[in-house]
């Protein structure tokens, strides 16, 4: 084929998309993902654990123009310390407004990449389950391909139907009168316990660190130059792996997280068990016996919201990348071009996995937006560092798709 091949259609593979399109740079586009629509996994995992609001400003989205969202007025955004944070409802609707107009709704196949070759000249060669064999000028993997991580102490329980990881919980499925353990520090633990407590269920919050209250998982400071210049001018990729770690630190929620966990407590159903740990897990009947901090006690399922982590050496697609041998892999992330290419190959990647180039913000929305600019520019020819700092929609999205604004239900 001729043109791009996107691989992924969360939020990442939409930018990516959108920025094509917008800049006229879709000829021979295609989107493959399993589920065969956009944002499936995102709009399901926000159902499933009742996430009413999103974290993110209603700046961050796959648009290119940064206020294509508060074009269509107030209704659907909340304001909170001085920005506004779009509803689940006003996110849903905007994202599909500007698929419609950009004319995306019929472009995602129903298709599972099995295969990923390089040749000696960088271009891939991608096998699809459905047996067709695609040649993509370019390819975008945009996959978030993360391992999840449990505690040590429930490695052996991994089959278990009583503990499961956070992606895979609905918090409609909870058991009334029945007792659940949340493992984790974040907003995903926090959104379980809560969604559980209110749902009937006796929850324990666990944490291995005191709860950690902040309005975003990283500070905003890293959206402008004062962070970003001193960062991407380190020469050292290791230094910067350390940074991105600092800046993101462990799990956090926002205040009003917080004061939702407050009113669990206040009635009752929910107890917090900070700088702890479950030492063993062991079945008990039924139910689960967990050894926590040396007391046992016991629940009918475990929900871990204890996060992922992404590592390229790990991920069969990138296996031929990594391959490769030429760039550095710095604790799972490898070093990319300023389009986020791995260097050598005319494979671009979007998410997490360009956070050695990008930042701490490379997972979040804002950095699918990022890496969209960054992408739409080595596919034109331009400067990608350049692209990367616009702020403007008419610089981002010359002559491109302007979506009508959009009016999210009241809140």
């Amino acid at each position: 084929m001729t043109g791009t091949l996107v691989v992924g259609a969360g939020p990442a593979g939409l930018a990516v998309t959108l920025a094509l399109r917008c800049r006229g740079l879709d000829h021979g586009l295609r989107v493959v993902d399993p589920a065969g629509r956009w944002m499936a996994a995102w709009h399901r995992r926000f159902a499933a654990q009742d996430i009413s609001t999103l974290r993110s400003p209603a700046v961050h989205h796959p648009h290119p123009d940064p206020f294509a969202m508060l074009a269509g007025g107030p209704e659907g955004l909340l304001r909170s310390g001085g920005t506004q944070l779009p509803t689940r409802a006003r996110f849903a609707a905007f994202c599909e407004q500007v698929i419609a107009e950009a004319d995306l709704d019929d472009t995602v196949e129903a298709a599972t990449v099995t295969g990923l070759h390089v040749t000696p000249d960088g271009r891939a060669r991608v096998t699809l389950d459905t047996g067709e064999r695609l040649r993509p000028d370019r390819l975008v993997l945009a996959t978030n391909a993360r391992r999840r991580v449990a505690p040590p102490a429930f490695a052996w329980l991994t089959d278990d139907p009583r503990v499961r990881h956070a992606e895979e919980v609905h918090v409609d499925d909870t058991p009334p009168g029945g007792r659940v353990l949340v493992v984790g520090g974040g907003l995903s633990a926090a959104h379980l316990a809560v969604g559980a407590a209110r749902r009937g269920a006796e929850v324990t919050l666990l944490t291995r660190r005191r709860l950690t209250v902040q309005r975003f998982d990283v500070h905003p400071s890293w959206l402008g130059p004062k962070k970003r210049r001193p960062f991407e001018r380190q020469p050292d990729p290791s230094v910067r792996r350390r940074e991105i770690d600092r800046a993101r630190g462990g799990g956090s929620v926002p205040a009003r997280m917080r004061r939702e966990i407050d009113r669990c407590l206040e009635a009752g159903s929910l107890h917090l068990l900070e700088r702890s740990r479950v030492d063993a897990a062991l079945p008990d009947g039924p139910r689960l016996r967990m050894r926590i901090d040396g007391t046992e006690t016991s629940f009918d399922q475990v929900w871990l919201a204890t996060g992922g982590r992404l590592d390229v050496t790990a991920d069969p697609l990138c296996a031929p990348l990594v391959a490769r041998d030429s760039t550095p892999v710095v604790d799972g992330l490898p070093e990319l071009d300023p389009d986020l290419c791995w260097p050598g190959t005319r494979v671009h990647l979007a998410g997490f996995a360009a956070a050695l180039r990008l930042g701490p913000t490379a997972g979040n929305l804002v950095g699918h937006r990022r890496a969209a600019l960054r992408i739409a520019a080595g596919h034109e020819g331009t400067d990608p560092d350049r692209a990367d700092r616009l702020s403007t929609g008419a610089e981002a999205c010359p002559g491109g798709t302007d979506p009508e604004p959009v009016r999210g239900p009241a809140r």
